[in-house]
């Protein structure tokens, strides 16, 4: 059993760790690159396609995170059910309600931008299409301050965690 709790813990740690750095590479990086596409509705695509799979790789390693931590405590005895393990585990779920209310907006703001066909002055006749290039690169500058932010919520409970397992073993 303690084998167990301690698998758990790691786990959890590393989930942790692992879901830190998605959330700052894709700040730093990612959104940086599709800031650097030439047109708006490029960046406008890549954008939306970058926002699914950082959801794809974020929403299993959230789910593991906090599920593992609590099941650690769950399963420990009562000399070792310490509370770091829900103090390193609460951040996600804060970064969780703080993407439902602060960055579902920003994301919807650019993803919602409408997209304006370009006919050349001509009604009925254009195939090439334009978004609003400001709007586009204001919303993505927005939403790569708030996934530092939540970056930084996460890694708050990684360090967390880190120290609680250090003091465990220790």
């Amino acid at each position: 059993m303690n084998r167990l709790i301690v698998a758990l813990k790691i786990s959890g740690t590393a989930a942790l760790g692992i879901l830190t750095g998605i959330h700052f590479n894709f700040s730093l990086q990612t959104l940086r690159s599709i800031l650097s596409l030439n047109s708006p509705s490029q960046a406008q695509k890549a954008f939306t396609v970058a926002l699914g799979l950082l959801r794809s790789t974020a929403r299993p390693l959230e789910l593991i995170a906090t599920t593992s931590l609590a099941t650690a405590w769950y399963l420990s005895p009562k000399s070792g059910r310490h509370p770091y393990l829900w103090f390193a585990s609460a951040p996600v779920l804060l970064s969780i309600v703080f993407e439902r209310y602060r960055l579902t907006g920003v994301e919807y703001g650019v993803m919602a931008t409408q997209t304006v066909k370009n006919d050349g002055g001509r009604r009925g006749t254009g195939t090439d299409e334009e978004v609003n290039g400001e709007v586009i690169r204001l919303g993505i500058d927005e939403y790569q301050h708030w996934v530092l932010v939540r970056g930084g919520i996460i890694g708050t409970g990684f360090l967390l965690s880190l120290v609680g397992l250090y003091g465990d073993h220790k």
